[in-house]
């Protein structure tokens, strides 16, 4: 593959795979480990998938590298992940802790990748229509959660 096609996509796309890494691993670490393999991943064997599909592949490639990365953390330490510092740059992360951690994933993918639903579903394994309405009942629970938290009520 054309480094300076991986060149582009890598800036186009580093942050959306990182936040998305980080929203499973909860280690900024981890995170920038999976952002850099994905890509070299790339680099090595091209896309292995149909045109027009290769946003969803990346960060299905991503998905699969960070729960790679959880298994052999919890084997050779016995922990999933550190906690994460107290840094403004994870609001978003404690933000969305509440929710399941396929949730997690589908507002992630969502928000900070800009992904489809169909695409969404492409990366999860799940039909588009699964993607959507899990969002959807996602979303709802955050505003619930925020709307407790303020005690307001939206409209």
């Amino acid at each position: 593959m054309d480094k300076i096609i991986v060149g582009s996509w890598y800036e186009q796309h580093k942050n959306g795979i990182y936040r998305y890494a980080l929203s499973i691993t909860k280690d900024p670490y981890l995170a920038e480990d999976v952002l850099h393999d994905a890509f070299v991943k790339l680099m090595s064997k091209g896309f292995q998938c149909a045109p027009g599909k290769e946003l969803s592949w990346l960060y299905r490639i991503a998905r699969n590298l960070c729960y790679d990365q959880l298994r052999r953390n919890k084997r050779e330490q016995g922990y999933l992940a550190p906690p994460i510092a107290n840094d403004t740059r994870f609001a978003y992360i404690e933000l969305i802790s509440g929710l399941s951690p396929t949730d997690r994933e589908i507002v992630t993918l969502k928000i900070v990748g800009g992904l489809s639903h169909a695409e969404i579903g492409a990366v999860l394994g799940i039909s588009h229509r699964a993607a959507q309405k899990r969002y959807e009942r996602a979303i709802n629970s955050l505003k619930e959660k925020e709307e407790k938290a303020n005690g307001t009520k939206a409209i």
